[in-house]
């Protein structure tokens, strides 16, 4: 049996391995230390070697996000001229690709009039009695049916809260929505302009691991729809490093998500946040469907330019 007394005399067989060791070593002829310095030499070398190149590459990175950057505001400018746009992230979506998009949508001339905040709370089955009771009384208005699902209601619901394709300001029945979704803890929508978008920007989560379950990617699919009835929508992910188990995939393979949904999958580059207003041009010229990025399923880097 191993017990204490085992690793004691094992360490003690360590300790005096490494003191022959040491004996016998500091006993060498000469000839043998000038190979261990010759091999320490060496190896000196390649970790500066090594060094260098990390340095190379990181300097070259930093060179392609400063051109991008700068390239896409010549690129951009104008894309959005007087266009009204929401910017929507969904649950973990991070908050510097929201920051991004909102600061590229002032470059091309747009505003952002609406950003919300989705919370988990809006696709949790447990929660469908809340959020059907949330909206009973708007229910009729807007229309909400039984047969739709919950992401569906939330989604038909925000939609009519913050977006409309004509020019025209937040009505009663909107900001009702706005108070029912956000009291029902599935949203959060900020105070600004009273004007509604045209144009809904969707940022998505970065991939997990494990990975979201199907079912959830169903309803973000089925919100993102929702959202579509009343404005143009790209779904914009932060997955330049993975894409399996995210939204922008979920689209690419939902039948009606790849036809009436644009989708970028790079989003959190800057070249992505560029591609993401120039899809989002495209959606508002009555091109749907297109799909742009790196990875699975996308069929261009970008728009073809200029955007018509």
């Amino acid at each position: 049996m191993i017990n204490f007394r085992y690793h004691i005399v094992s360490l003690m067989a360590v300790f005096i391995a490494l003191s022959v060791g040491i004996a016998v070593g500091v006993s060498l002829s000469p000839a043998v230390d000038q190979g261990l310095l010759r091999q320490a030499e060496q190896d000196r070398k390649q970790v500066t070697e090594l060094r260098n190149e990390i340095n190379r590459r990181n300097a070259l990175e930093e060179y392609r996000e400063a051109y991008d950057e700068q390239a896409g505001e010549q690129v951009i400018e104008g894309a959005l001229r007087d266009v009204r746009v929401a910017v929507v992230s969904m649950p973990d979506a991070p908050g510097q690709v929201a920051t991004d998009l909102i600061a590229a949508v002032a470059t091309a001339g747009g505003t952002v009039v609406r950003e919300v905040a989705v919370r988990p709370d809006a696709f949790d089955p447990a929660r469908s009695e809340a959020a059907t009771e949330a909206l009973a009384g708007l229910a009729p208005q807007i229309p909400v049916t039984a047969e739709m699902t919950q992401a569906e209601k939330v989604g038909v619901a925000l939609a009519r809260s913050i977006a409309s394709p004509q020019v025209e300001t937040r009505d009663t029945l909107a900001l009702a929505l706005d108070t029912a979704l956000t009291r029902g803890g599935f949203v959060t929508i900020s105070r600004g302009t009273d004007v509604q978008a045209q144009l809904v920007l969707v940022v998505g989560a970065p991939a997990t691991d494990p990975p979201v379950e199907a079912e959830l990617l169903t309803a973000h699919v089925e919100f993102d729809l929702a959202l579509r009835g009343r404005a143009a929508v790209v779904v914009a992910g932060p997955n330049s490093a993975e894409i399996e188990g995210t939204d922008v995939l979920a689209v690419r393979l939902d039948p009606q998500g790849n036809q009436r949904l644009s989708t970028v999958d790079v989003a959190d580059l800057s070249s992505g946040v560029v591609t993401t207003v120039l899809a989002g041009q495209e959606q508002l010229l009555g091109r749907e469907g297109q799909h742009y990025g790196a990875l699975a399923r996308a069929e261009a880097p970008l728009p073809t330019l200029p955007v018509r």
